[in-house]
């Protein structure tokens, strides 16, 4: 049973068979499987496979002291536990490897169980062996998270059967007893996750952008670009990539696509797809054309923001959904919390949290976001990128830079002269020193730029703290309720969400965003030019693409040497006991009402196919359409 995923260092190729040529799903009782990294995800994924009578052991680096009140459920669900080091002999007498999101796959103790043969994968992999109905997989290097819960909120109220998890925060795989065939899985995805599946498989993949990211985790560009693609991997003809027209970095990929492409985009008018064109979004296909809503509809700042609502539009558009809710959820969606969220107005001051900003250019996004006068609060765990791309986005629209973490030094080295910059150490004396620089009409904005690893738990926990601090300014006096904006402007309200997963692993890297590179400009893609017609109303059809028998390039990586071990460890071996394999409880039915001719439609077209995914835009007097002449 030779195979791998695609981790750093391995020469073998990702397997396409596992388990000697059945399917794992009915082979993977009995077999010995690892899970590295016992956070959320490792966790999940060690319950539902011992369910599944499997022989499971857990392994993660930290002491057992971490651990406390969890050891006796595992043992108790007769799990073996290594905690305090990774033994190699306990790795490589595995059938199977599940790694946590933020397990590197270039461990030395990966690297000699895949020379043994045994494959390595991740969670999605194993959920999407055991998952049923469809799956809507979004991933990019910046938001994810936005588009992901916009468009859940899109489907769910079109009367769709919808589930929204992943990276998101809620594991894939604890969600697989609710999902039934109806069931639509609407999945963020990260680099972390789709470097390491095999068959993993959605039916809809979404590339929304991508930038230089996480390197100190994939090495190199080329590696990351690479994981970021394997989400089209395995798809087919009858399954759908929306892909983002702007990047020329995603539209390298249109080439190596064998499934059906649907474009997006805010800087052209396209032939087919959703785009903008006089102040509206526009849906277009072969012999349709329709405006969805207007811009002045969306409540979110930022360009970049825009296009995580087009990818959404296009998304919802694609699978069918009711495109008459669209502008209605898009209205009342909240900024999602940590990213780029409103959290208070003094003294005429605002405040806004995009801890979520963890690379160079989700900072420069956020920037843009306003028109100027922006206190900057920068810093933290740097990742091997540089900031020397930030300095015009600075002189811009920066009027003080407030440096925090360990990576300020060498923050203040390559943007030093651009704008005045000071030393703070940590996070509340920054929005402390900023809100005795700021003058009534300025913007206070946390934006890092960097991982939060040095200071705090993750990227919410820095989120929270900075939060905190800004409730507390002025003694707390004021209550923290969002002031009118002027007019014209357009105001984010906070919002929780779901709290991300805290991953439990001491390798492990913010999962979201890294700093970026700088890099040579790319031309953008070429688009074809509108062709005028009179648009006629009709079935949505989509333009279909060639099948390409190009596989997506994995890249092999250097074999890094093996982290230190820590000197203390506890194995508490109980795999080998026998149980009894608990099954999957019953189908959950969570489906919302919807017409029986429209229901009828989707249950006679089977899962994901043409008429499946595609709407009816309803009779022509609701439509809204512009005609063109020839």
């Amino acid at each position: 049973m030779r195979g791998s995923s695609s981790g750093r260092g391995s020469d073998t190729p990702s397997p396409r068979v596992l388990f000697g040529g059945g399917s794992p799903a009915e082979e993977i009782s009995g077999k010995r499987v690892l899970v590295v990294g016992l956070g959320r995800t490792g966790l999940a994924v060690a319950r539902f496979l011992n369910s599944k009578g499997v022989r499971v052991t857990v392994s993660d680096s930290r002491p057992p002291a971490h651990f406390q009140r969890l050891i006796g459920e595992l043992v108790s669900s007769e799990i073996a536990i290594e905690m305090g080091q990774h033994e190699e002999s306990i790795f490589c007498r595995q059938d199977l490897i599940v790694v946590s999101p933020g397990v590197d796959l270039g461990l030395g103790v990966l690297e000699s169980a895949r020379e043994q043969g045994v494959p390595v994968v991740s969670e999605i992999e194993i959920a999407g062996w055991f998952l049923r109905g469809r799956v809507v997989g979004i991933t990019g290097s910046n938001g994810k998270t936005t588009t992901t819960t916009l468009l859940g909120e899109i489907l769910s109220a079109s009367g769709f059967a919808v589930q929204v998890g992943g990276n998101i925060g809620t594991p894939l795989i604890s969600q697989l007893e609710s999902a039934s065939e109806k069931t639509l899985s609407v999945v963020e995805l990260s680099s972390f996750q789709l470097e390491a599946i095999d068959r993993f498989r959605p039916h809809m993949a979404v590339l929304l952008n991508l930038t230089p990211d996480h390197l100190d985790r994939h090495g190199s560009l080329e590696r990351y670009e690479a994981a970021k693609g394997n989400i089209f991997r395995n798809q087919g003809p009858e399954d759908c990539a929306v892909l983002n027209a702007d990047d020329p970095r995603v539209m390298k990929f249109v080439g190596s696509l064998r499934s059906r492409l649907v474009l997006f985009s805010r800087r052209q008018k396209l032939l087919e797809g959703v785009f903008v064109e006089d102040g509206e979004v526009v849906y277009r296909t072969r012999n349709l054309e329709r405006v969805i809503l207007s811009l002045s509809q969306i409540p979110l700042l930022g360009p970049h923001n825009l296009e995580n609502v087009l990818a959404a539009v296009a998304a919802a558009a694609t699978v069918g959904a009711d495109l008459k809710v669209i502008p209605r959820v898009v209205a009342r969606f909240k900024a999602v919390e940590h990213r780029l969220e409103f959290v208070r107005e003094l003294n005429g001051v605002k405040f806004y949290n995009d801890s979520k900003a963890t690379n160079v250019d989700a900072t420069a996004k956020s920037i843009s976001a306003f028109e100027g006068n922006v206190l900057l609060i920068l810093g933290g765990k740097e990742k091997g990128g540089s900031f020397r791309s930030l300095r015009k986005n600075i002189e811009e629209k920066v009027k003080g830079i407030f440096l925090v973490g360990a990576a300020a030094e060498r923050i203040g080295t390559e943007i030093s002269g651009v704008t005045k910059i000071i030393h703070c150490g940590e996070l509340t004396k920054a929005v402390h020193a900023a809100f005795q620089e700021a003058r009534r009409g300025d913007t206070v904005l946390l934006a890092p730029a960097c991982a939060s690893f040095d200071q705090f738990e993750n990227f919410e926990h820095r989120g929270r703290v900075f939060k905190e601090a800004v409730s507390h300014l002025a003694g707390g006096s004021e209550p923290v309720v969002p002031a009118p904006l002027p007019p014209g402007e357009v105001q984010v309200p906070p919002e929780v969400s779901p709290a991300a997963e805290q991953v439990s692993h001491p390798d492990s890297v913010d999962r979201p965003e890294a700093p970026s590179l700088e890099s040579t400009p790319l031309s953008p893609p070429t688009v074809p030019e509108v062709v005028e017609r009179t648009v006629k109303p009709g079935r949505i059809q989509f333009a279909q693409m060639p099948p390409q028998s190009k596989e997506i390039p994995v890249p092999r990586e250097p074999d890094p040497s093996a982290p230190p071990s820590e000197p203390t460890s506890t194995v508490l071996d109980v795999s080998a006991l026998t149980r009894r394999t608990a099954p999957l409880e019953g189908e959950a039915e969570s489906a919302k009402a919807e017409p029986e001719q429209a229901q009828a439609e989707r249950e006679s077209a089977g899962p994901f196919s043409p008429q499946t995914w595609t709407g009816n835009i309803g009779k022509k007097k609701k439509h809204k359409r512009r005609k063109r002449r020839r």
